[in-house]
């Protein structure tokens, strides 16, 4: 079961906005391999017991949860390489949000596919033992 690396790239371009150059650019070079990364990430996370009817059920939903993770991967890259904010005299221009809202694309793309995926959620905490209830009090 593997997840077509073509969808997750027109879905990753429906995201993104960004259109395949013919000659082929490094940023297209870049976005291919993050798909593809992203594609492998997911395909790792799936169930065990996940049969081949129920990939084919959960395949889209799976492709677009590989491209919003490749599309935030992309935003996180771009804001790493480029400044907050540039001041030129009296004219600020400020970065935007891209990457948080791509996180929550990723976010709801993930609760969309969660039944194909692995439970990965841990809980840290404490259960305690309830003593014997005196019905008297």
């Amino acid at each position: 079961m593997e997840l077509n690396v073509m969808e997750v790239e027109t879905a990753f371009q429906r995201f993104s906005g960004e259109i395949p150059d013919v000659e082929g650019t490094d940023r297209e070079a870049l976005c291919g391999a993050l798909c593809a990364q992203c594609a492998r990430q997911v395909q790792g996370q799936l169930r065990q017991d996940l049969t081949e009817t129920e990939f084919t059920q959960w395949e889209n939903a799976l492709e677009e949860l590989a491209a919003a993770e490749a599309f935030y991967q992309l935003l996180l890259t771009d804001e790493a390489v480029t400044p907050q904010s540039l001041t030129a005299g009296e004219v600020k221009l400020t970065g935007g949000r891209g990457s948080e809202l791509a996180e929550r694309l990723a976010a709801e793309k993930r609760k969309a596919a969660a039944p194909a995926l692995r439970e990965t959620a841990f809980y840290f905490g404490s259960i305690r033992k309830e003593g014997p209830h005196d019905a008297a009090k």
